[in-house]
């Protein structure tokens, strides 16, 4: 019997598999859309250069969550460690030196992104 025609018999698994999955972050999320990967990047950017960003109140800027949360990073700002702030609720002398680096780094992120998408396409 030629290899391609072997049956294989379906056995089930020894332990039961669980009914409830819990979705698990590969990555830090972005602070605009809160996902791993910006799926529209040039509108992250817009949300990044047009509001104020400082420290997440949660977890106060690392982005980690709590001992007892399912998740690893924090629900409130996915990870990035920033929230978005009203044009008039934060002053820049309010805002932290390591929130302003990592804003930065977001930017420049998406900057590379929205080029190479524009240059591609």
């Amino acid at each position: 019997m030629p290899a391609s025609a072997v049956l294989v018999p379906v056995v089930p698994p020894a332990v039961p598999l669980p009914e409830h999955v819990t979705m698990v972050r590969s990555g830090r999320g972005c602070p605009a859309c809160l996902d791993s990967q910006c799926f529209n990047p040039a509108e992250c950017l817009h949300f990044l250069t047009a509001y104020p960003w400082s420290d997440c109140d949660m977890c106060d800027g690392c982005g980690w969550a709590d001992e007892g949360s399912a998740s690893l990073f924090c629900e409130i700002c996915a990870g990035s460690g920033l929230v978005e702030h009203s044009c008039n609720s934060i002053t820049p002398d309010e805002i932290s030196d390591h929130a302003k680096a990592r804003h930065a780094t977001h930017v420049t992120r998406l900057r590379a992104r929205v080029g190479s998408v524009a240059v591609t396409a």
